[in-house]
């Protein structure tokens, strides 16, 4: 099967845009990392995780196009939409996403700082009813003894 070059141009341009979609969900991988998932084995993992998927989608995008043959010239294009993509935008995305986690971890340290607050009062709150009620069951308990105490024939 033969293709003009027309048609291999609009793939290896399509192939551009396609390496630019691989390199954006890299940057969900990277976001991970970003996270605190840091251990090797878990980059080694995630990064292999993410060349399968590569690899997989690469053959479905050369389905409709070659009928799921890959060509040089579309891994060549997929490279370099993905280097383009990571040193601009790329770099742009990290910064943001780098700036919303911090801004999430902030917003979630001091509404747990608020939470542990409301919960100390409630617990302290709780203490005091619990001791309360203790003395006011104690206090039933001795009125109910000296009842029986002055009335054994009642019981």
């Amino acid at each position: 099967m033969e293709f003009s070059l027309a048609d291999q141009t609009i793939y290896f341009l399509s192939s551009l845009l396609f390496g630019v979609m691989l390199s954006s969900l890299y940057d969900i991988v990277r976001v991970l990392r970003f996270l605190g998932f840091v251990k090797l084995w878990q980059i080694i993992l995630s990064d292999i995780l993410y060349f399968t998927a590569c690899a997989f989608l690469t053959v479905l995008f050369s389905l409709p196009f070659n009928k799921g043959l890959v060509r040089y010239f579309v891994i060549f294009g997929e490279a370099v939409g993905f280097i383009v993509y990571r040193f601009t935008l790329g770099e742009i995305s990290a910064k943001f996403y780098c700036f919303v986690i911090r801004v999430f971890r902030i917003i979630i340290e001091k509404s747990l700082k608020i939470l542990r607050k409301i919960l100390n009062k409630l617990l302290k709150a709780n203490r005091f009813v619990v001791y309360n009620v203790g003395v006011i069951i104690h206090k039933v308990q001795n009125i109910v003894f000296r009842v029986r105490e002055n009335n054994p024939s009642k019981t």
